[in-house]
């Protein structure tokens, strides 16, 4: 690719980082291009529609990245439950600040929603526009943004260690008029799973680290996801993946003359791997590395700050036997939540494993 002049700007990836550095680059005056290998933005197709659930402060993250975030893309989660083995334990939601937040293409998404400021503020975009290769990626301008979230191609071609994941994502219409969200922690969930629901929508995902069992996964759908909660997904889609988890240290800003941003970047926390806030963070730094370089690492190194010790702590929980698990998990969370008032200044310690959680301006 060639031709670029000096205020233009290419983004690898429609996905929330890439549009959001779209977006405020071409505030900034930028001519920016964004090649997207789907035929519309938001990411996974096989995923969406779909529910994130992420702890979040839409109002200084909405600031930060230029955006207002709030209904109908964003809800503060209602209802919070957690499965832990044997125990069934209703969350303090306000103390856990979780929230629902729509993907995909439906226009009550939060991708739509920032594809249009981008349209609107003169972002252009070439779709079908896939790099499959080293060679792609090399041929991009200095300093295009590589947010091409959670596809091998752009991790091998800069060789960002990964993790392989496995599992099934699951769609359909929610039961509830109101944003909720349930995981479980079983012997058999492996990882974990969980349903998210806002908008009349409902997304799961069964995934682990290593390849599913299906009676395993069928167990799950009968007697957790429809015998505790009463949902059905219409539809499941079997999936691999992967994750930036593989090593410490992954989360990097720059690699040769290119800016990472979004999963590739390894803006992501390695424990419950929540996603959505370090993707629009990083999207923003992104934008800023082209202006400020230095401030942008800056930022990068201060929000990215926890991602080794949440990566110990799971490992940690990773290699814990399941008879442990069983006899802790379940009666902690009760415990805690018996006692949110003493809790709650820690559980929002821990949430600040998620890339700029609780580190913006109010």
């Amino acid at each position: 690719m060639g031709g670029y002049g000096s205020k233009e700007v290419v983004v690898a990836g429609a996905g929330l980082s890439g549009l959001t550095a779209a977006l405020n680059l071409a505030r900034d005056g930028k001519d920016v291009t964004v090649l997207e290998k789907f035929e519309r933005p938001g990411g996974i197709p096989l995923a969406h529609p779909a529910v994130d659930a992420t702890p979040m402060d839409p109002g200084p993250l909405g600031k930060f990245i230029g955006v207002d975030l709030g209904e109908p893309q964003v809800w503060a989660c209602k209802e919070l439950t957690a499965y832990a083995y044997d125990y069934k334990v209703p969350m303090a939601v306000e103390a856990t600040n979780v929230h629902c937040v729509e993907r995909g293409h439906r226009k009550t998404a939060l991708d739509v929603q920032i594809y249009e400021l981008c349209v609107d503020a003169g972002v252009k975009f070439e779709f079908n526009h896939p790099l499959v290769g080293q060679k792609d990626f090399a041929q991009l301008p200095v300093d295009s943004i590589i947010a091409t979230g959670l596809y091998v191609e752009a991790f091998e071609a800069f060789h960002i260690p990964y993790e392989k994941v496995f599992g099934y994502l699951g769609k359909g219409r929610s039961n509830k008029d109101y944003p909720c969200v349930a995981a479980w922690f079983h012997d058999y969930t492996l990882d974990y799973a969980y349903y998210a629901a806002c908008n009349d929508a409902i997304f799961c995902l069964y995934f682990a680290r290593e390849p599913v069992k299906k009676d395993e996964f069928d167990r799950f759908c009968e007697k957790q996801l429809l015998g505790q909660e009463g949902m059905e997904c219409q539809r499941w889609d079997y999936y691999e993946g992967l994750v930036p988890t593989a090593a410490y240290n992954t989360p990097k800003l720059f690699a040769g003359d290119k800016i990472l941003a979004g999963t590739a970047s390894g803006m992501m926390d390695p424990f419950a791997l929540f996603g959505v806030h370090g993707s629009l963070i990083s999207g923003k730094i992104a934008a800023i590395a082209h202006q400020d370089k230095a401030e942008a690492f800056r930022l990068f190194k201060q929000f990215s700050g926890n991602f080794n010790r949440s990566l110990r702590i799971r490992r940690i929980f990773n290699a814990t036997p399941v008879v442990i698990k069983k006899m802790v998990l379940g009666p902690g969370l009760a415990y805690t939540q018996k006692h949110i008032d003493k809790f709650e200044d820690r559980i929002q310690n821990m949430n600040k494993t998620i890339p700029g959680y609780r580190q913006l301006p109010t």
